[in-house]
């Protein structure tokens, strides 16, 4: 990201991040609203369906991508990848975590411990799921959910695979968190890096009255913690604004 004076901020913090080959999502949200002094550099790992064996043969590739990252000295490295991360439930995803860290030497987010994280930081007890991915791999993340000792009180999903994800338009990406939300849900988590739900989560929280967290907005959110970045970007929900669960913020975008 560069100042009005263009400085790209190349002395800046070093923002490590391991994508799947077919995302092209989370590195332009992430240049969209980070704070400047960071820049972001990927390492990708192939992915190009949406199964629980491609998302095991893509993570067989994370130590690979966490050796090409850690010769640029990352400050912190980020696996931006959901369901990737949570593929083999909670203990696998700490395994995985624990690899990538031993590598790296800097800390270490992965989006589905994000995710969790920024639940608990809201104090949401009881939670709705929406997510592109097929009925298997929502059921995984659900799961991965209730492990970790959350509630979720609904699932939603498009059933849609690999590229196909981030094709999904605006309208219903919308529907897709609308038709997931409960009374009974504090708030609502829409699922995957390469699913564009960032543009939608200001006027849903206000149209919803409730926090909704979307896969790109964790992750930059940890990012953040990770290297003690005050998070106060307005526009993108509750989250990373540093509101709290039960305040509606009236901003624009």
């Amino acid at each position: 990201m560069a100042d009005d004076k263009g400085n790209p901020h190349l002395d800046g913090f070093k923002v490590g991040l391991i994508i799947p080959s077919l995302n092209t999502t989370t590195e332009p949200e992430f240049a969209w609203i980070a704070p400047p002094r960071i820049s972001f550099h990927a390492a990708r790992v192939f992915m190009d369906v949406t199964t629980a064996e491609a998302l095991r043969t893509m993570n067989a590739e994370v130590h690979r991508a966490s050796e090409l990252l850690a010769t640029l000295s990352p400050d912190v490295v980020a696996y931006a990848c959901t369901s990737g991360s949570f593929v083999d439930g909670p203990t696998g995803t700490k395994q995985l975590v624990e690899g990538i860290a031993s590598i790296v030497k800097c800390p270490v987010v992965a989006t589905s411990v994000a995710m969790i994280a920024a639940l608990q930081h809201l104090g949401v007890r009881r939670c709705a799921l929406a997510t592109p991915y097929p009925r298997d791999i929502t059921e995984q993340e659900r799961q991965f959910l209730v492990k970790n000792g959350l509630e979720v009180v609904s699932t939603v999903c498009l059933e849609k695979s690999g590229a196909a994800i981030r094709q999904t338009p605006r309208d219903q990406v919308e529907a897709l968190i609308r038709s997931a939300d409960r009374p009974s849900a504090e708030a609502i988590f829409a699922s995957c890096t390469d699913l564009r739900a960032l543009e939608v989560v200001d006027r849903l929280e206000r149209e919803l009255g409730k926090p909704i967290l979307t896969s790109n907005q964790v992750t930059l959110w940890a990012v953040l913690k990770s290297l003690n970045v005050g998070t106060s970007i307005r526009g993108f929900g509750r989250l990373l604004s540093g509101g709290s669960r039960g305040e509606i913020l009236d901003v624009a975008l």
